[in-house]
């Protein structure tokens, strides 16, 4: 290891007042590939070490539901079809809650679910070009009309990821999707 040293590193500069203060030596970082290695291991590390509870729910909705064995769902009144109950059952079941249902009409139950009184709305249509698009998530389309652009879909909020994953999970899952 000593040769290796004096060899690939030139440290007369430290020394010598002839030669410039930034005056660079023979051998670099990249030319040691196990050093590099290592160091992108470590870089690994530290990046990953960030990522413990990804995905993440900032207001812990999966967390609550698992917890008080219920969840809020919000019907839109006009649904009568049973893919959103199968999607439900689904739900219910992997989580050990049970859904507490509350009919309505559709603006109202998203406004209640932006504010976090609901955790899902079943039964939505809603156009492309609806500014609710971007305020909530808006899951896959349910049922045999799931091709339509106003088929029927559930709703949940911006960022319960971990909520999120599991709800389109159980809509995949029962659409055999």
């Amino acid at each position: 290891m000593r040769s290796f040293w004096r060899k690939h590193v030139n440290l007369r500069w430290l020394c010598d007042k002839t030669q410039p203060r930034n005056a660079k030596a023979d051998w670099t970082l990249a030319d040691e590939p196990r050093m590099m290695r290592a160091m992108k291991a470590w870089i690994l590390l530290l990046l990953l070490a960030g990522c413990s509870d990804i995905p993440r729910d900032p207001d812990r909705t999966l967390e609550r539901v698992t917890r008080e064995h219920r969840f809020y769902v919000g019907l839109v009144a006009a649904n009568d079809g049973s893919d959103w109950q199968r999607v439900l059952a689904r739900i219910s079941k992997i989580t050990g809650a049970r859904p507490i249902i509350r009919p309505g009409s559709l603006e109202p139950l998203l406004l209640e679910l932006e504010e976090g009184k609901l955790d899902l709305v079943v039964g939505a249509r809603l156009d492309a070009k609806s500014p609710w698009m971007k305020r909530l998530t808006i899951g896959p389309p349910l049922g045999e009309k799931a091709d339509s652009p106003t088929a029927e879909r559930l709703v949940t909020r911006n960022g319960e990821n971990a909520w999120i994953m599991l709800v389109h999970g159980a809509i995949k899952a029962e659409s055999g999707r």
